[in-house]
């Protein structure tokens, strides 16, 4: 099957400079592509899926710093 996807990975289509951004210049085309039909659902399922990965990591580090400090205020 050969490919033809021809978009670069950037969000952006034509990236603008720092230098150009710092001095207000806009990119000439749209700033967000539109979704790809293609991947759409799985995009969606994953990025959910991602940040209750980080609330799960946060909740157990939220637990170790409270039965830290009950040691500490002993």
């Amino acid at each position: 099957m050969k490919d033809t996807h021809t978009h670069t990975g950037d969000k952006v289509p034509r990236p603008i400079s720092s230098e150009e951004a710092q001095k207000g210049e806009q990119s000439p085309d749209p700033v967000l592509e539109r979704p790809d039909p293609a991947t759409e659902a799985i995009d969606k399922a994953i990025t959910p899926t991602s940040i209750k990965e980080l609330e799960e990591q946060t909740r157990a580090i939220e637990q170790q710093t409270e039965n830290v400090e009950k040691r500490l205020n002993r």
